[in-house]
């Protein structure tokens, strides 16, 4: 063995050696530090990208996915509340969309959540709602009702006490209540004899849903202390209190507008005041919204 190899290595050489050393692992944390980054980047925007789909997704099954399946429409009817629970107008309205501004009226009928005078885990203020109508299921009548508590249907497979029913004819159209089932002869008993006149075999029997989409506080704060809002569906189908259920988390801002056309030429409203909307006087209705920073749209022709 040489004088070398029996020395070990100088004091200079053990420097050099860690000074590499030291780059090399300076160099491994900065790719590290590197990739981590552009992996959080990559995530970021593939869950905003995720939360946009779904968001616009929302959007468009929502809005197209509306009204009941009436033989006659649902246009020219006169409308009764034959629920018994002193109903607001827009329950049983002719319009099956209807935009506007938040804060609604208050109502024994709605979250508060949706109402002037909220505290606590609220609406967003400055922004719009979506408010439809439409139904959950369908059956139809076997006999004839003449200003009858009892509805003698197809079916009553998916309707339960308290729910709201939607019964239409050529002329007439009521919102009852459902107060009892009787599976085995599927018959419906009311809270109330539909009004305007007679529904005969045939006519519509449909199961009623109010639903409202909106922004609103999720009771979380960010990291900066800010509340996070989410984006929110209130749904109201029976005389039980609607339900808010979370869509999506992190959405804001819900901003809605109009298309009108005039000369050939598209114009964008914004919604000022409540509006029934339908395809006869809009052509079309463009929902923005504010995800992680990020401005989008989604336009739907109606």
């Amino acid at each position: 063995m040489n004088k070398r190899n029996k020395k070990g290595f100088t004091l200079t050489e053990l420097l050099v050696a860690t000074v590499i050393a030291v780059i090399a692992l300076s160099a491994l944390i900065n790719t590290y530090m590197g990739v981590k980054h552009s992996y959080t980047e990559y995530k970021d925007k593939t869950t905003t990208e995720a939360k946009e789909l779904l968001v616009k997704n929302f959007l468009y099954d929502f809005i197209k996915d509306v009204g009941f399946a009436c033989n006659f429409g649902s246009l020219n009817q006169t409308y009764y509340d034959s629920t018994s629970d002193s109903l607001d107008n827009f329950f049983y309205s002719s319009a099956m969309i209807q935009v506007g501004q938040l804060p609604l009226p208050t109502s024994d009928h709605l979250s508060e959540a949706l109402e002037n005078g909220c505290s606590g885990e609220c609406f967003k203020s400055g922004t719009d709602y979506i408010m439809i109508k439409k139904e959950e299921s369908r059956a139809y009548l076997t006999q004839i009702n003449s200003s009858s508590s009892e509805l003698h249907t197809t079916s009553v497979e998916d309707i339960s006490a308290g729910d709201y029913l939607f019964l239409c004819n050529k002329k007439h159209i009521n919102l009852v209540k459902a107060t009892s089932i009787n599976s085995g002869s599927s018959i419906v008993d009311l809270s109330r004899a539909p009004q305007g006149g007679d529904y005969y075999p045939g006519d519509y029997v449909g199961k009623y849903s109010l639903q409202i989409l909106y922004v609103r506080d999720s009771g979380v704060i960010d990291d900066n202390g800010q509340s996070i809002y989410s984006l929110y569906a209130f749904i109201k189908d029976s005389n039980s209190n609607g339900v808010s259920h979370e869509l999506v988390r992190g959405v804001d801002n819900l901003i809605v507008e109009l298309a009108t056309v005039s000369n050939g030429n598209v114009t964008w409203n914004s919604v000022s005041t409540d509006i029934d909307v339908s395809a006869s006087n809009y052509l079309s209705l463009k929902v923005s919204f504010d995800l992680d920073g990020q401005t989008f749209y989604k336009i739907i022709n109606l």
